[in-house]
């Protein structure tokens, strides 16, 4: 069965949260994903960093559930959710897909930091 491990590292010194996403993320592992992405929506002051450098491959249904996550938290007040840069296949599917401009998409992990300190 394909994987995908999701790691939230909570910052509350630095005000945002980091959610490292790798493996595949698919029609098998969207709906678990999905699960472990909707506590972060009850914070008050929602920042997050989505690191998805190792992100093997996605597809529809993992697109999906990270459109939908975006879609909630651009319902709360100044949120805002950056991602790092995406292996070439991925950033490919986000081209194809043409929801590349739909993802904040920020070289790294430090250039996301400096992101949220503005």
């Amino acid at each position: 069965m394909d994987r995908c491990k999701i790691l939230i590292d909570e910052r509350p010194a630095e005000g945002y949260s980091v959610v490292f996403i790798s493996g595949i993320l698919n029609l098998f592992t969207a709906k678990e994903a999905r699960a472990q992405l909707e506590p972060l929506l009850a914070k008050e002051k929602l920042r997050v960093i989505v690191d998805i450098e190792e992100l093997e491959t996605i597809d529809s249904s993992g697109i999906g559930a990270l459109v939908n996550f975006i879609l909630a938290i651009r319902k709360h007040e100044d949120a805002r959710v950056v991602f790092t840069e995406p292996r070439p296949i991925v950033k490919h599917i986000f081209e194809v897909t043409k929801l590349k401009s739909f993802f904040t998409i920020i070289e790294d992990y430090e250039m996301a930091r400096v992101y949220f300190n503005d």
